[in-house]
């Protein structure tokens, strides 16, 4: 089945990160199970091995219809940054014409000094011969435009929110872990042990 596309748009991000070092940076990255919770919502997303996984995202409104996107995504570290690539998208609540319409997403997350940058890119098409080209072209245009516009917001709330807090929280627990409590006799403290395990217990919950 030959496709046209409607629209495609491009989007560019930086997550700010006092004191994430890129080393640091790179490690948070390089697990993806991690990264991907981090970004989206881990009770949504369901891991099927080799960097594989499903996601049921949460559904969004576009004039009648709520559309919820089942997807199979793959998420590679690879040259030093991690790849995003949507194997199969579904976008479940488009009733007889949801086959007609395909997602496509690709995006990278690249570690730098004190930040993480963010690329995407997505596009809606249509199946041509379908009796949805029937409409104007401006028409159909437009909806995707509007719809990809709704992709975006979403993924750049993700970045400057969950993602953010993530690393965050990462960059401060491997922190407590170079530098050690500041007085010995707090070492005995059950509390100082189990801080001293965060990063650790987080990267073995990651694999």
């Amino acid at each position: 089945m030959s496709f046209q596309t409607l629209a495609e748009r491009s989007h560019r991000c930086s997550v700010d990160l006092p004191g994430g070092e890129l080393d640091s940076l790179e490690r948070f990255l390089q697990k993806p199970k991690r990264t991907m919770a981090a970004l989206l919502s881990r009770e949504r997303m369901t891991p099927l091995g080799q960097g594989r996984f499903l996601y049921q995202s949460r559904p969004f409104r576009v004039l009648q219809f709520e559309i919820r996107p089942v997807v199979v995504f793959q998420a590679v570290w690879q040259h030093r940054c991690l790849r995003i690539d949507f194997e199969d998208c579904q976008l479940k609540g488009l009733g007889a014409v949801q086959e007609a319409v395909r997602f496509e997403c690709r995006a990278v997350l690249t570690p730098r000094d004190q930040r993480l940058d963010a690329e995407a890119t997505a596009a809606l098409a249509i199946a041509e011969r379908h009796p949805l080209q029937r409409l104007p072209l401006s028409v159909m245009e437009a909806l995707a435009s509007k719809a990809l516009g709704l992709v975006v917001v979403r993924l750049e709330r993700r970045c400057q929110g969950g993602l953010r807090r993530a690393v965050e929280r990462w960059i401060h627990a491997a922190g407590e872990q170079a530098d050690g409590p500041r007085n010995p006799r707090l070492q005995s403290l059950p509390f100082i042990g189990q801080r001293r395990d965060v990063v650790d217990q987080d990267e073995q919950n990651a694999d």
